[in-house]
């Protein structure tokens, strides 16, 4: 089963990334969503960036609101990600760019702890492994970033393979690989961080 958490700073939805999934609006994200006419299964947030007459729609949109306080602990998108339980996959539409860079630092350390989560926007889509995979192909370029102090990894298919390398935390040497045929990456140790990114001049 299929979460999808809609934020802020994303300009364009993919549309069939909602399909059967349990939809939320995070704070103005459900207003982003609301003026997108996507119904929101649950919108959450303290709301402060938004007026009460977005609220509004945003309340008219969605099935179910939840007022945080604004002063809290966590991040209304921690929040949001505490209502996912027993979902295997929660995307995270936003998030990645903006103007509060502390926001994407914390949204990483989410996907960090839990496997089940990816940031996505118009151009990137990061997620974390801690096994073997074969990587996706809509994109340009494929970085690898260690999130544990030493991982292991071998790449095959990719225009700069790796045998049994050792990668650790402060390695940027994965950085920008691209996809030749048949890409598999294996992960013999340790946690990676994944970073896919489009051609820097392709049209969205």
């Amino acid at each position: 089963m299929r979460a999808v958490l809609i934020l802020a700073n994303i300009n364009k939805i993919d549309r069939s990334i909602l399909k059967d999934a349990l939809i939320i609006g995070v704070d103005r994200g459900s207003y982003v969503a609301a003026i997108n006419n996507i119904n929101m299964d649950i919108a959450i947030g303290d709301f402060d960036s938004v007026n009460e007459s977005e609220v509004e729609l945003i309340e008219k949109m969605s099935k179910r609101l939840i007022r945080l306080n604004p002063i809290k602990d966590e991040t209304d998108t921690r929040e949001a990600i505490e209502l996912c339980r027993g979902y295997d996959e929660i995307i995270i539409l936003g998030g990645i760019k903006g103007k509060r860079i502390e926001h994407f630092y914390a949204n990483l350390l989410l996907l960090f702890k839990d496997s089940r989560i990816a940031l996505v926007d118009e151009n990137s889509y990061i997620e974390s492994k801690a096994s073997s995979f074969r990587p996706r192909d809509d994109y340009k370029y494929v970085s690898f970033y260690s999130i544990m102090d030493e991982s292991i990894i071998s790449l095959e298919g990719f225009k700069y393979n790796l045998n049994s390398y050792t990668l650790n935390r402060m390695d940027s040497l994965c950085i920008s690989n691209e996809i030749v045929e048949n890409p598999y990456v294996k992960i013999e140790k340790g946690r990676i961080l994944v970073i896919y990114s489009k051609n820097d001049h392709e049209e969205i």
